[in-house]
C-alpha cells in the first residue's frame, strides 16, 4: 500500500501527519466548546428552575399543577408532587451544577440531582442533561427535568475551516516536496542517460547546497570516464595495428609455402585469429558507445543485410509490414543484427527475421532452423567466448563473441537480448529496443 516514489511517500507522510494533527486539534477545540456551552446551558438551567420555584411559591397550592403543566416545555420540564426514579448524579460534574444551582436557589433549599432519562451521544459532556429535585417555601415537593438539544458533533463553520485548511496546506506540501524531489529525478535520468550516451551535456550544477554538490559530483565522474574510454580507444587502436600488421605479414609468408596442404592450415589458422582479433576488439571498444544516435530506417537495414547475405549464399527471409523507424546507433545496430543473422544461418541454415513494433518498444526476433539449444545453456551463449561443443566448435569458424556484442549493444540501446527454443523448433533470439527514452 506505500507509495513506491519518494515523491508519493513524503506527500503521504505529511498528510497523514497534517490529518491526524487537525483531528486532534478539532477533538480539541469541540471538547473545550462543549465544556464552555455546557457551562452556559447549566446557567440557563439553573436561571430557569429557580424562575419556576418563585412562581411556584407565588402561586396558590391548589393551582400549582396546573401552573406546573402550562410551564413545562423543552427544554425544562417540571412536576409538582413528582419523583424522579434515575440514579443519582456524582462526581466533580454533579458537584459544579448543585453549587450553581444553590448560587440561585438558596444554600438552604434541598437540592437532589439525578442522570437524565435521556441517553445523550458520546461526544457530549456527561451530565448535560439532568434531573433535579427540590422543595417549595411550604415543604411541597418539585421535579425537574432538564433535556437539552443534540447539536452537531462539529460545527459547521470549523468544519469548513478545517478542510480548507487542510487542502491548502496539503496543496504547500505537494509544491514543495517536488521542489525538493525533481532535482533527484533529473540525476537520476541523466544516470540513465549516460550509460547510452556519455558525451551527454554536463549536468546544471543549480539548486540546494546539496544537489550542486551531487551534480558537480556527477559531472566529474562523467568526465573521468570520458577520459577513460578515450585512453582505452587509443590503446586499442595501437593494439589493432601491432596484432594486425604480423598476422598479414605472416599471410603473406603462408602464401609463398609450396606444400599446399600446409599452405591452407596456415592459411586458416591466420584467418581464424584475424576474426578473433577483430571480434575481440570490436567488444572492448563497447560496440559503438560512442556512436551518435541517428533515425534509423530499420526496413532498409534489414533489406540491406538481406543483400549482403545473398551475395555470399545465405538465406534469410523478413516478415515485416510498413515502414519502422528507430532513434538509435546505426552502425551498432547492424552489427547487432549481422550478429544474430550470421549466426542463425550459420548454426541454422536459415534466417527469419521478424519485426514486432509497439509504442513502448521495438522487438527484432531471428530464428533459425537449427536443432535448438539445450535449455540450461541458453543463458550461457551470450557470454564473451562461450560455443557449444556440439555444434559451434572452431570448425565453423565461430569466435563465441557474436551474441555477446549483440548482446551488448542492446544494453547501450537500454534494451535486452533474449534467447529461447522456439516451439516449432530452432533458436530464436529476441533483440528488444525500448523507445522510451532512446
Amino acid at each position: 500500500m506505500m507509495p513506491k516514489s519518494l515523491l508519493g511517500r513524503m506527500v503521504l507522510i505529511l498528510a497523514g501527519g497534517l490529518m491526524i494533527g487537525q483531528m486532534l486539534s478539532a477533538a480539541i477545540q469541540v471538547t473545550e466548546r462543549e465544556k464552555s456551552l455546557s457551562i452556559i446551558i447549566w446557567n440557563q438551567a439553573a436561571q430557569g428552575i429557580a424562575a419556576y420555584v418563585r412562581l411556584l411559591n407565588a402561586t396558590e397550592p391548589s393551582a400549582r399543577k396546573r401552573a406546573a403543566e402550562l410551564l413545562s416545555g423543552p427544554p425544562l420540564f417540571l412536576a409538582v408532587d413528582g419523583r424522579l426514579d434515575q440514579a443519582p448524579m456524582e462526581g466533580e460534574d454533579a458537584a459544579r451544577l448543585k453549587a450553581l444551582l444553590q448560587q440561585y436557589l438558596g444554600k438552604d433549599r434541598p437540592v437532589r440531582l439525578y442522570l437524565s432519562a435521556q441517553k445523550a451521544p458520546f461526544y457530549w459532556p456527561e451530565h448535560a442533561s439532568f434531573g433535579l429535585e427540590t422543595r417549595l417555601d411550604d415543604g411541597q415537593r418539585v421535579a425537574f427535568s432538564y433535556r437539552r438539544q443534540v447539536g452537531h458533533l462539529l460545527p459547521q463553520r470549523l468544519l469548513i475551516n478545517l478542510v480548507i485548511l487542510f487542502l491548502a496546506i496539503l496543496v504547500l506540501s505537494l509544491i514543495a516536496v517536488h521542489w525538493v524531489t525533481h532535482p533527484l529525478d533529473l540525476l537520476a535520468r541523466a544516470a540513465d542517460e549516460l550509460g547510452k550516451n556519455i558525451h551527454r551535456a554536463p549536468l546544471e550544477e543549480k539548486g540546494s547546497v546539496e544537489m550542486k554538490r551531487a551534480a558537480r559530483a556527477f559531472n566529474t565522474m562523467q568526465k573521468r570516464l570520458l577520459e577513460y574510454l578515450e585512453s582505452r580507444a587509443r590503446i586499442h587502436a595501437a593494439m589493432s595495428h601491432d596484432l594486425k600488421t604480423p598476422i598479414t605479414r605472416m599471410t603473406l609468408r603462408a602464401e609463398l609455402l609450396e606444400d599446399p596442404e600446409l599452405k591452407v592450415k596456415f592459411l586458416k589458422d591466420l584467418e581464424e585469429m584475424d576474426n578473433m582479433v577483430t571480434m575481440s576488439l570490436n567488444l572492448m571498444r563497447g560496440m559503438g558507445n560512442g556512436e551518435p544516435t541517428q533515425t534509423v530506417d530499420i526496413s532498409a537495414l534489414l533489406e540491406s543485410i538481406q543483400e549482403d547475405q545473398m551475395e555470399t549464399g545465405g538465406e534469410m527471409e523478413i516478415r515485416q509490414s510498413g515502414e519502422i523507424r528507430y532513434s538509435g546507433k546505426p552502425q551498432a545496430l547492424k552489427r547487432a543484427i549481422v550478429n544474430l543473422v550470421e549466426n542463425a544461418i550459420k548454426y541454422g541454415q536459415r534466417a527469419v527475421v521478424s519485426v514486432e513494433d509497439s509504442p513502448e518498444e521495438l522487438r527484432i526476433k531471428v530464428r533459425d532452423e537449427g536443432a535448438g539449444v539445450p535449455e540450461d545453456k541458453l543463458a550461457l551463449l551470450t557470454e564473451p567466448f562461450y560455443r557449444l561443443e556440439t555444434s559451434r566448435s572452431r570448425d565453423t569458424g565461430g569466435t563465441g563473441l557474436g551474441l555477446a556484442i549483440s548482446k551488448a549493444i542492446a544494453e547501450i540501446h537500454g534494451g535486452s537480448l533474449v534467447l529461447s527454443n522456439h516451439p516449432d523448433g530452432g533458436l530464436e533470439v529476441a533483440l528488444s529496443l525500448p523507445r522510451t527514452g532512446s
